[in-house]
């Protein structure tokens, strides 16, 4: 993309961030996780423009061609998970079974139908545990050529967002907020214009995450509360 094209839709896209109502409220922003997340030292992002919006539209002008395609690499990771569940329940089993025979007279009739069982358990457990290992490599060794692909198709796509967001004024610049002990963010002012909060969160022990991104109400009452919760956040599926 020529210079002059691409300074004409840094300068249209400026324009329109700066686009908003003359009064705004205070924002209270409230976040809430599952379970035992720690919802207290996340960060909340304030950014002046439709992050997800820009890079469409980037992509649409410098069309890069198709998204290098994550259906193998996705297959793997399946795969991959479903080998270390059945491992979970091999070592659970055999851990629990152990400690049974532990207890118990090896000369008992009893030990002896039990014995049998644990061996063909521990069997199982070194087939699924290798199963797993040659599963994760294969994972490994296709993410980091996704990876690459993928890094060099969002380099081609993306192309301007740097220059898009130095053209930036700095009062619009992206706000990074952090919630507190209470897990809030109190008191958010914000410059006039449109504004878009962005948080993100790492469900442990999984390979998915929270993402909230949303446009936050440009009027209303001299507060708004925005609640921050599973019921509004989308789930995404990260590569590990």
């Amino acid at each position: 993309m020529n210079s002059g094209r691409l300074t004409y839709v840094i300068v249209f896209a400026t324009i329109l961030c700066l686009a908003g109502c003359s009064t705004k409220p205070s924002y209270y922003v409230e976040l809430t996780l599952p379970g035992d997340l720690s919802c207290s030292g996340i960060e909340i992002m304030l950014l002046s423009y439709d992050y997800d919006g820009v890079l469409d539209s980037l992509a649409q002008i410098n069309n890069p061609g198709p998204r290098p395609d994550s259906t193998e690499l996705m297959t793997l990771l399946d795969e991959y998970r479903n080998a270390l569940t059945r491992q979970t329940r091999y070592a659970d089993s055999v851990s629990s079974l152990h400690e049974r025979l532990e207890k118990m007279d090896v000369k008992s009739i009893e030990y002896k139908k039990l014995y049998p069982l644990f061996q063909a358990l521990e069997k199982a457990l070194q087939k699924v545990s290798a199963e797993q290992k040659s599963t994760y490599e294969r994972y490994m060794s296709t993410r980091a050529s996704y990876n690459t692909m993928l890094n060099e198709w969002r380099q081609s796509a993306y192309q301007g967002f740097d220059e898009f967001k130095e053209n930036i004024p700095p009062e619009r610049k992206t706000k990074i907020e952090t919630t507190g002990n209470d897990c809030m963010v109190k008191k958010l002012n914000l410059p006039l214009g449109d504004w878009w909060l962005h948080s993100e969160i790492t469900i442990p022990g999984t390979n998915q995450k929270l993402v909230w991104d949303m446009m936050l109400p440009a009027t209303g009452p001299d507060s708004l509360h925005i609640l921050l919760d599973e019921s509004n956040a989308e789930r995404e599926l990260f590569f590990i």
